[in-house]
């Protein structure tokens, strides 16, 4: 008999809540309801022309972040007028790094054929057949190779390194300093 009642107090519990929650879920309603359609901080509130000089400066934001900037030398150096010596191997080394060259061609007695393409500072050897950097090698010859990039067929020749700037040629050597081994 004790677990009827147990029972029994179990559902009255749970009569009881809901209907606290009904009554207080029906007295949240009313609350929302008392709400004014014009609201008491109207006079404060953002006006039109506010509201697109807000979004005409972050499209301003956006765009300088985006806004990639193509100085070359620290603008906090003191001498932007005169390069330095290093500067300018600097540079140097940046124009041969950004090449794609054709280093050499090596036609082997065996009749295989391989290609030296040098770029961004690596040399890679390459065989027919292979992609690089510009397309699809489809002939190697002696001093060039064929390929193929976009449905063009395109001949890249062997190339010198390019002439460092005189400024930066050692001509005037010490002959002190020079070492006979």
């Amino acid at each position: 008999m004790e677990t009827k009642y147990i029972k029994d107090f179990a559902i009255a519990l749970v009569v009881i809540f809901l209907l606290a929650y009904l009554i207080h879920d029906y007295y949240l309603m009313k609350d929302v309801q008392k709400v004014p359609e014009e609201s008491k901080f109207k006079r404060i509130a953002l006006d039109d022309e506010l509201l697109a000089r807000i979004h005409n400066i972050e499209g301003s934001i956006k765009e300088r972040k985006q806004f990639i900037f193509t100085v070359e030398k620290d603008p906090l150096e003191q001498n932007l007028i005169v390069k330095t010596k290093q500067d300018l191997v600097n540079q140097w080394k940046e124009k041969v790094e950004s090449m794609v060259r054709l280093q050499s061609t090596l036609i082997a007695e065996t009749g295989e054929k391989f290609a030296t393409i040098s770029h961004e500072g690596v040399d890679k050897v390459y065989r027919i057949g292979e992609n690089f950097i510009l397309g699809k090698i489809m002939d190697i010859r002696d001093g060039e190779i064929t390929y193929k990039n976009k449905n063009k067929t395109l001949v890249l020749r062997v190339e010198k390194l390019p002439e460092k700037p005189k400024e930066i040629v050692n001509e005037s050597r010490d002959k002190t300093r020079d070492f006979n081994w």
